[in-house]
């Protein structure tokens, strides 16, 4: 299950023409980050089998200094803390607003507002809120990695 990924704000000169050249690059840019934002979700908390020892592919999209600083803060960033406990997940939300800087049209930067809801199953039943900031720029190959993040994660 891919996430909801909407449009919120556009910054920088967005005016015509710009608005023109915006509107070609719309919906390949929010697939793009919508992309490298599943692919954290994904590798971290619903698209993996559990019980499990690691989570490797949670942080693919992830440059490497974030990358580095996300391993660190596995349990807030993936399902670290119940991978043993726990047999699986059944996601509630899982939505993406994608705010663009887009000097002169083109997208330079993003900022992806996450909202994830999920249960756990197996030894710990737990309703799970992952929300936060995901701060993503264009790489030279055409697809959109994370450089930094501010996540919130609680549990009811």
């Amino acid at each position: 299950m891919a996430s909801t990924v909407v449009l919120g704000r556009v910054a920088g000169n967005v005016h015509q023409p710009n608005k023109r050249i915006f509107k070609k690059h719309r919906k390949r840019t929010l697939t793009k980050i919508g992309r490298a934002v599943d692919t954290w979700i994904d590798g971290g908390f619903v698209g993996v089998g559990y019980p499990r020892k690691t989570f490797h592919s949670a942080f693919k999209a992830f440059t490497t200094p974030a990358r580095h600083d996300a391993k660190r803060q596995r349990a807030l960033l993936s399902n670290w803390a119940l991978r043993k406990k726990i047999d699986g997940v059944k996601v509630r939300k899982r939505h993406v607003t994608v705010d663009v800087f887009a000097p002169h049209g083109r997208p330079a930067g993003a900022t992806a507002r996450v909202r994830l809801v999920f249960r756990t199953t197996g030894h710990i039943h737990r309703r799970v809120v992952v929300r936060g900031r995901l701060f993503l720029n264009p790489t030279d190959h055409g697809t959109w990695q994370i450089f930094g993040y501010d996540v919130a994660r609680g549990a009811k």
